[in-house]
């Protein structure tokens, strides 16, 4: 009977109502609850099931460590230090701060405010060593097809004025008699880059080319790296090195936090049902109270609350929607930017583009357009949803004070639900 009471709402609203409000019953509000906490998780777990975030090594709060002179080791005749003045700069915004965009506080250097700084005096080669390529309990870095597919840095020659005769790149596996070696120089040749950050992207893995095997190497497992630099004659070397980390492995929330993401949505969504259900509620009530003509609390409460289904079928239309997405793939600069528009769809805001470099905001222009059809369903439905509740608010007003008008059922119903929508927005951040 209350599932049929349910259903009626959605084709027969105004002849349920009067039933519902003059016998209302806890359990029907409960049903259309719990089929809302539900259908709003399969929202998110089928959008976070398309959407995929780079991860890198270090991970993205430590990428400095690469940077840091007290990370590295070199033969006596090179000094390594931590140069303050002349950094890699990369700045990201992040929507963990809360911040608007307009904030410079809400902006984070990414690599941080240093670069690693190579110094020798007269001599024609340089050789650093990154030792120690993982901060977690892993022991080494997994650059394997299922692992990270790059390792990414900024090089800067700033003496001597001419370009190294050759540079390598040599990672090794488990011990020095395992590696494999990259040849840099071609990447290093041009003498206009001389005093310029330069950025390098090398792929890694058993399918990656370029690469020179020393002993028996495994790609799953890099536990340490060196740079080498040689010049033609002797003279006084300054390279800086910034930006240095392992990316190019992607991962979805669902797989590495799916226990947190559930209960997460479990809680917005709870606070956001049961918010607008008794502020809805509320509003009305002390409208009617205030027009000289009380309603009872229960009948009321109970007739929002089923009112709300339309709320679980917005739900249902917006998994519809997920389905029209492509698989989104964002990387490690525009992850820290991602959040929650109203709606509940993730979202990077455009006007936080603008420290990014071109690449980065290519891709964030091609998953704007990808999730174009996605993103219209989801708000438009917003509108859907609130127009359709706002209806079967004034039916619900209806059936209790029938001696109101069709116009102050309207109006009392479209008033209580403008200040769900404002107070939703700023006590829970989602409508």
């Amino acid at each position: 009977m209350i599932i049929d009471d349910i259903l009626k709402v959605i084709y027969a609203p105004q002849k349920v109502f009067k039933n519902i409000v003059a016998n209302p019953k806890y359990l029907g509000a409960i049903i259309v609850i719990l089929l809302f906490i539900g259908v709003q998780v399969g929202y998110e777990y089928s959008q976070f099931s398309k959407t995929y975030t780079e991860s890198t090594n270090p991970s993205i709060d430590q990428l400095s460590t690469f940077n840091n002179a007290t990370s590295w080791r070199s033969s006596p005749n090179v000094t390594l230090t931590n140069n303050f003045n002349d950094f890699f700069n990369y700045t990201v915004y992040v929507a963990g701060f809360g911040l608007p965009t307009s904030d410079s506080k809400a902006y984070y250097l990414l690599f941080g405010n240093n670069s690693l700084q190579l110094q020798a005096t007269n001599t024609n080669s340089i050789v650093a060593a990154l030792s120690n390529l993982t901060l977690t309990d892993q022991p080494s870095v997994d650059c394997s097809q299922s692992g990270f597919q790059n390792l990414s840095m900024t090089i800067k020659l700033v003496d001597s004025q001419s370009v190294p005769q050759t540079a390598t790149l040599t990672l090794y596996s488990l011990n020095d008699s395992n590696s494999y070696q990259y040849d840099l120089t071609p990447s290093l040749s041009n003498t206009s880059t001389v005093g310029q950050w330069s950025n390098l992207t090398i792929t890694l893995g058993p399918n990656a080319t370029g690469w020179t095997p020393s002993g028996s190497p495994i790609w799953s497992n890099i536990t340490s790296l060196t740079l080498g630099f040689t010049y033609p004659t002797n003279s006084n070397i300054n390279i800086e090195v910034g930006g240095l980390f392992f990316k190019g492995e992607y991962l979805s929330p669902v797989q590495y936090n799916s226990t947190g993401i559930l209960l997460q949505f479990l809680q917005l969504f709870s606070l956001q049902f049961i918010f607008a259900w008794f502020i809805m509620t509320g509003i009305i009530f002390l409208i009617c109270k205030g027009l000289k003509s009380s309603v009872g609390w229960k009948p009321l409460f109970i007739g929002i609350a089923m009112a709300m289904i339309v709320m679980v079928i917005r739900g249902l239309v917006n998994i519809g929607a997920t389905f029209t997405m492509p698989t989104i793939y964002y990387p490690f600069d525009l992850s820290l930017g991602v959040r929650f528009d109203p709606y509940a769809a993730l979202y990077f805001p455009p006007e936080a583009l603008s420290t990014l470099p071109a690449a980065s905001q290519a891709i964030f222009h091609n998953i704007d357009s990808s999730t174009l059809i996605f993103r219209t369903v989801v708000s438009g439905m917003f509108a859907v949803s609130y127009v359709w509740l706002g209806v079967l608010g004034s039916f619900v007003i209806g059936a209790l004070k029938p001696e109101f008008s069709t116009v102050k059922r309207i109006a009392i119903s479209a008033i209580s639900l403008a200040i769900v929508v404002l107070l939703l927005i700023f006590l829970v951040g989602s409508v």
